[in-house]
């Protein structure tokens, strides 16, 4: 995932990956350097962070977390449909999120899936990551 990001000009910090009872990963989104062509929206622009999270029960979601006198204020938009999407389909969620939010709205579908549930065709979906 993290190379489909950066051929999207999309870059990536830190990355995190919990495999415990329910498997999850978090990704930091770097805001784009001031020459760039399509720079972010105010709403991600002037976030203390901006993650790309993926859960094994939820799917993928954006996270844009701001500062508010003496809390953190997350905001959260979901592709929805499903827990694995196509890496080429989330690139493409976040290119247009991360410009114009407000043609991206969040669907809030989930959960898709239990993690207790034996599903051999998401192991597989889940495997392509993995390359």
């Amino acid at each position: 995932m993290r190379v489909a990001l950066l051929l999207q000009d999309i870059r990536v910090g830190d990355a995190a990956f919990n495999t415990r009872t329910v498997r999850s990963a978090t990704m930091t989104l770097l805001a784009p350097d001031d020459d760039f062509d399509e720079p972010w929206h105010h709403t991600f622009a002037s976030a203390e962070r901006v993650e790309l999270r993926w859960t094994e029960e939820d799917g993928w979601s954006l996270l844009a977390l701001h500062a508010s006198r003496d809390r953190r204020l997350p905001t959260i938009w979901r592709p929805g449909f499903e827990a694995v999407l196509p890496a080429n389909e989330i690139c493409a969620w976040l290119a247009v999120l991360l410009t114009m939010p407000g043609v991206s709205p969040s669907q809030e579908d989930g959960p898709y899936r239990s993690h207790q549930t034996d599903d051999p065709a998401f192991e597989a979906s889940l495997a392509f990551y993995a390359i």
